[in-house]
């Protein structure tokens, strides 16, 4: 019955986020997205195209219409590590797109809090940096630093009840609609940048980021499982 149970607030925070990627890709023409299951955290990011924005895992290639997709952006070594963060890359590419603004919803059956830093990306290692090889075959080493300060963003939905982050009900019609029999935990928190990110009129661009998923105090494997929605919405540049 607990399993039983557990799936099905699992199953309704999936819904949640899918929710969530209908709303911000509605008024657009194309989207895409890729939900990567069966990790510690699973993954979801959808991308808003205008024009041409997209996502990846990884290293972008212009050039040769290459990229790492964003199925390898996963988290499946959250609980295997004793450190207090976990780094992992992402980049936003395409073109004809001026500025778009990140978005972030995420469920919090776990502590975990995130942070967004803009990262460069270079083929020699250095302290700090975060090593994603390619897919490809050959693989190619690359490595991601953070160059610059975190990203602000603007909270839609947080609150702090007993010592413990969860989302408020100001989402929820948006997320389940009608749909009442939510745990607290299923209900997204939604984030978003506050600036935004810029892009590229007319030519190809990518930017590079780290994001940081903060454990704190979480060591153990429990089985919780957490959503996470990353998103990319085309804006007017500041």
């Amino acid at each position: 019955m607990q399993n039983e149970m557990k799936s099905k607030i699992v199953g309704a925070a999936v819904r949640a986020l899918i929710a969530c990627v209908l709303m911000l890709c509605a008024l657009f023409t194309s989207t895409y997205a890729w939900y990567f299951s069966k990790k510690e955290i699973a993954s979801y990011a959808p991308i808003s195209s205008p024009e041409s924005l997209y996502i990846g895992a990884g290293h972008r290639d212009a050039a040769n219409d290459t990229f790492e997709d964003i199925r390898y952006l996963y988290f499946d070594e959250m609980d295997a590590t004793h450190e207090t963060y976990v780094d992992k890359v992402f980049c936003i590419y395409g073109k004809g797109v001026p500025a778009y603004k990140i978005q972030l919803a995420y469920t919090t059956n776990n502590p975990f809090s995130y942070s967004i830093y803009p990262a460069t990306e270079s083929q020699t290692a250095s302290t700090g940096a975060v090593y994603c090889p390619t897919h490809q075959n050959p693989s190619v080493d690359y490595y991601y630093s953070i160059n610059g300060a975190e990203l602000t963003g603007t909270f839609l939905n947080k609150q702090v009840v007993g010592g413990e982050t969860i989302a408020t009900s100001d989402k929820h019609n948006d997320t389940y609609g009608s749909y009442a029999n939510v745990q607290k935990n299923a209900e997204p928190i939604y984030w978003q940048t506050t600036s935004s990110e810029i892009g590229s009129d007319r030519n190809d661009f990518v930017n590079y980021y780290i994001i940081r998923v903060w454990k704190n105090g979480k060591t153990s494997n429990d089985r919780e499982t957490d959503l996470l929605c990353i998103a990319a919405k085309a804006f007017a540049r500041d």
